[in-house]
């Protein structure tokens, strides 16, 4: 522990029981908690919604030039969704800079719209207006607050916008001492241009090009920085823009709303998204009703595999953000595996993969297909001993792989899966184990202790 360290913990243990931060500091957390959620679980939803859309004029109901309009939807989405990790990086920015632990628990989708104050459903969906509504009360400025039906308050009867949660979180920081405030340590702040590029050898473009990119928060400037950026990106922006998140989907429903009205006039049906079931589970849900269990033998297999993948992204996620003695080089193993290939080179391909399978025993791809369940297990949390939780990344990793690898032999085995789409899976299977092998000798060279 540093100096520094040690002085902030001895005057917050003086204040013990006297210090007014201590009940505030307390309910930021549990503020910024809640929005650590909001942030992760709207990110997956986006992502469902992208994974959902068609690509190609011979899956039907969409023509050639309706494909390039549904990409560009598409890539909308996925922005949208990278924008989201990089709202919940500078919250786990902020939880760390306050005294909090990294936060990447969720609820199992779906969730009643009764569960947040903010009155919304949490859910994942294929593409169409019911999920863009969704996304627009995600995201609604609070100047439009008086505009939302009576329906949606949250369970004690308060109607809230996202930015109304973020506007509390701003209230704790600008009325708490500063001193007092600020406890954490700044090595587990996470500054992703620094974690790539410790030299400073690249361009800002090369840098900053994950789309997730959160910086320390370390004083009161910084964090009111980040809840500005958070607010004015879309999440409850006062002031409306064009290239808000509000903004942004206002612009989607209306280019929807326009093809639909189009297609009617001309006789045809327009269908971008794939009949991609709502929340999709492997096993009965434990939260919420609405979940659909996929039973068809061979996506349940392609569904497990993405849980699994999915699982270690977020363990490893939490190891990132809450490092404890990890040097430069293990910061950077972790990384090159989370952002590049789980994200995508694994979960993209794999979760768009599944919306092209079968979804119910006995019945083809035309009639309901899967989608990435996102499943949430029991056992993902922070592993504190950093020995440990490598040699657990290095096994799930190996595992993972296997898994991939012996999920293209049963896609190999049968008609059922198209080649186009054998040969994306034996992709993804060969990018996984290729990860595993090197995350292993890293490992074995001895990046897992320090650097040389």
């Amino acid at each position: 522990m540093s100096d520094t360290d040690e002085a902030r913990t001895a005057v917050s243990l003086g204040a013990a029981g006297t210090s007014p931060a201590a009940g505030a500091r307390a309910r930021l957390i549990d503020h910024l908690c809640e929005a650590a959620e909001l942030e992760h679980s709207l990110c997956l939803q986006y992502l469902y919604a992208a994974f959902s859309l068609k690509t190609r004029a011979d899956e039907g109901g969409v023509d050639e030039v309706q494909v390039e309009r549904v990409r560009e939807w598409k890539g909308q989405l996925l922005l949208l969704s990278r924008e989201e990790m990089l709202h919940l990086g500078l919250v786990l920015n902020l939880l760390a800079a306050v005294g909090g632990a990294p936060y990447l628990q969720r609820p199992s989708f779906p969730q009643p719209e009764r569960y947040y104050p903010i009155g919304v459903v949490s859910a994942l969906e294929p593409f169409g207006a019911k999920a863009i509504e969704r996304f627009l009360r995600y995201e609604m400025p609070t100047a439009l607050l008086g505009e939302v039906t009576p329906g949606h308050v949250g369970a004690d009867g308060e109607r809230m916008t996202v930015g109304m949660l973020y506007e509390r979180v701003r209230e704790a920081v600008t009325t708490i001492d500063e001193k007092e405030l600020f406890i954490g340590s700044e090595y587990r702040q996470i500054d992703t241009a620094a974690v790539i590029d410790p030299e400073g050898v690249f361009e800002d473009a090369v840098a900053t090009g994950y789309g997730v990119e959160p910086f320390p928060v370390t004083d009161r400037a910084s964090a009111l920085r980040a809840i500005d950026l958070i607010i004015e990106q879309g999440e409850g922006a006062e002031a409306d823009s064009p290239q808000s998140h509000y903004g942004r989907l206002l612009r989607v429903r209306a280019e929807f709303e326009a093809e639909r009205r189009a297609a009617a006039d001309a006789g045809t049906v327009f269908e971008p998204a794939r009949p991609t079931l709502s929340n999709p589970v492997l096993r009965g849900p434990v939260d919420g009703d609405g979940a659909v269990v996929i039973t068809e033998p061979l996506t349940r297999a392609v569904a497990e595999v993405f849980n699994d993948g999915y699982a270690l992204m977020v363990l490893m996620l939490l190891r990132f953000y809450g490092r404890t003695d990890d040097t430069p080089a293990q910061m950077r193993m972790l990384q090159e595996v989370v952002f590049f290939p789980l994200m995508t080179m694994f979960v993209r391909p794999l979760g768009e993969v599944l919306t092209e399978l079968p979804a119910i025993s006995g019945q083809d791809a035309a009639t309901a297909t899967a989608g990435a369940p996102f499943e949430f297990s029991r056992g993902l949390q922070l592993i504190p001993e950093r020995a440990v939780a490598y040699q657990v990344f290095a096994e799930r990793l190996a595992g993972l792989a296997s898994a991939a690898a012996r999920l293209t032999g049963r896609c190999d085995q049968t008609d059922a899966v198209s080649p186009a789409l054998r040969k994306r899976v034996a992709f993804i299977a060969e990018n996984v184990g290729l990860v595993a092998r090197r995350f292993a000798d890293r490992l074995n060279e001895g990046a897992d202790r320090a650097d040389a």
